[in-house]
């Protein structure tokens, strides 16, 4: 036979169940756990990271302003000259010729000039007389003078120490006015010319330190900056930069690729934050707060950007928990509690295991 339940325990487990359900709430749920940073002053280096071309020092193409036959070369090719040594020697026998007949024609003018101005002192000739022996004068000192820059265009010389590369001319050859003969370049030291994003133009200054690496070369080379474009180039919104760097061993060479790391300041008490807390929208950046368990949106200002983290201006303050975890999930208002620590492991002991 079927037991009979009471009609009073059907009653009072209704009830039972009811305040259970009254007491839980319609549709509550409970607080999410996300990971928190809590922010606190730190250093923070105000760096980038660019890539540039090294330059000489100085670099000129050494060309001839003369035509004429090459009587002499004296520098070896990929070479070191010094300031003022001869490089290139150009025939210059017509040249000399014309300057020594010049020379003579200038002798007499000025014999003839001597003689009229004392004879004009005796009213022996008029003014216009002696004025005309004068233009004559300086006309043949105007040719003499031609003369004597081109005899000694004639001779190239090094306008500073450097090296010089391959040539391009051999002895005995004939050049033409304007042939390149040979590049002449100072590597010592060396320019770094390397290009750093608009935002960085106002900050970089004469003085910043940098550092650079080469490909295939595991050292570290050192510089400092000693130039900046005013302007911005409206292609790349970049700003052009220019340092220098020892290059007494000669490992640096001209045109060689560089990946330059640019310190440009040290904030001592800067609030950062990882990359990924930061909320982007149409009204700029903001984070999301933990604050008495519940998430508050914060409007925020960045200042320093690196790999990973990102410094944070204004909108918020020292002590504050930014979450980091789960933000496509919380609106303002919404329940959270931190994300507990995990105790470190126990070591055990071989004594224990033993056992």
């Amino acid at each position: 036979m079927k037991r009979a339940i009471p009609l009073i325990a059907v009653v009072v487990l209704a009830s039972c169940g009811g305040e259970k359900e009254k007491a839980a709430g319609p549709g509550a749920m409970p607080p999410m756990t996300v990971q928190v940073h809590v922010l606190k002053p730190e250093p923070l280096d105000n760096a980038l990271v660019t890539t540039g071309t090294l330059m000489a020092n100085e670099e000129v193409d050494l060309v001839s302003e003369l035509a004429g036959r090459v009587t002499s070369i004296g520098f070896e090719e990929g070479g070191n000259v010094s300031a003022g040594q001869v490089l290139l020697r150009i025939n210059d026998d017509e040249l000399q010729a014309q300057l020594r007949k010049a020379e003579a024609n200038l002798r007499l003018a000025k014999d003839d000039e001597g003689r009229k101005k004392q004879l004009l002192a005796v009213s022996g000739i008029s003014q216009e007389q002696y004025d005309a022996s004068q233009a004559q004068l300086a006309a043949i000192e105007a040719d003499a003078d031609d003369l004597r820059a081109k005899v000694s265009k004639s001779t190239i010389r090094a306008p500073f120490k450097g090296k010089v590369g391959l040539r391009s001319i051999s002895e005995g050859g004939y050049v033409a006015s304007n042939t390149l003969i040979a590049k002449l370049q100072q590597t010592d030291p060396m320019k770094l010319e390397f290009a750093v994003p608009e935002r960085y133009g106002p900050i970089m200054k004469p003085g910043n330190s940098i550092g650079f690496t080469l490909e295939g070369d595991t050292s570290t080379y050192h510089g400092e900056v000693y130039a900046v474009d005013p302007s911005v180039d409206a292609t790349t919104r970049t700003v052009k930069v220019r340092a220098r760097s020892n290059n007494s061993a000669g490992r640096l060479i001209p045109g060689a690729f560089a990946k330059v790391d640019v310190r440009l300041d040290k904030v001592d008490n800067a609030l950062i934050i990882p990359a990924e807390a930061l909320i982007p929208d149409i009204q700029g950046q903001k984070v999301l707060l933990m604050k008495g368990g519940k998430v508050v949106s914060a409007r925020v200002q960045l200042g320093i950007r690196t790999a990973n983290s990102v410094q944070l201006t204004s909108g918020v303050q020292p002590g504050d928990s930014v979450i980091v975890t789960g933000l496509l999930a919380l609106r303002d208002g919404a329940a959270v509690r931190p994300l507990a620590k995990q105790a470190p492991a126990r070591a055990v002991s071989a004594d224990s295991t033993a056992r």
